[in-house]
């Protein structure tokens, strides 16, 4: 099993909270204020992988989610006082043209937030596609529910 700095972008660690082995993102290529993409390697290392099939696709709405949840740790390191922690409430679409995900081979994972309703639900569009591939194959909108980290729930009502 390879050490988790070669596995994993260091930078990941510092802008979500996931860690192994519910860490599924692997590299970030873009993180901006409204928008992220990253890099899933599937393989035998990767959680719910399957021997001879790869990972199940329904796995991909976990990578939309980390690499959307990419945004909100940008945000927080540029602004720590108005820092949020985001709760994935639903999805609306999930779309994806395959069952797995194919063993050996790595996934390109794209967010951006699409809607914000006032300071505390955010919408994300998202894709998935084989890095040098341009064909999408998965797709899906998430709804986010975004909480102050440094409020207790009581504060926040």
């Amino acid at each position: 099993m390879s050490d988790l700095a070669t596995r994993f972008d260091p930078e990941i660690l510092t802008l979500i909270p996931h860690r192994p082995p519910m860490l599924l993102i692997n590299r970030i290529l873009e993180v901006g204020e409204k928008q992220s993409s990253a890099e899933v390697f599937i393989d035998m290392e990767t959680p719910f992988y399957e021997k001879d099939f790869g990972v199940p696709a329904t796995i991909g709405l976990e990578f939309m989610g980390q690499t959307a949840a990419l945004i909100a740790g940008n945000q927080a390191i540029k602004n720590p006082a108005d820092a949020k922690l985001g709760f994935l409430l639903g999805t609306r679409k999930y779309q994806s043209k395959l069952s797995y995900f194919k063993e050996n081979s790595v996934l390109v994972v794209e967010c951006s937030e699409s809607a914000m309703v006032g300071e505390t639900l955010a919408s994300f569009s998202c894709t998935i596609r084989y890095k040098d591939e341009a064909e999408i194959i998965a797709t899906a909108n998430l709804s986010v529910l975004r909480q102050p980290i440094n409020k207790s729930p009581v504060e926040n009502h």
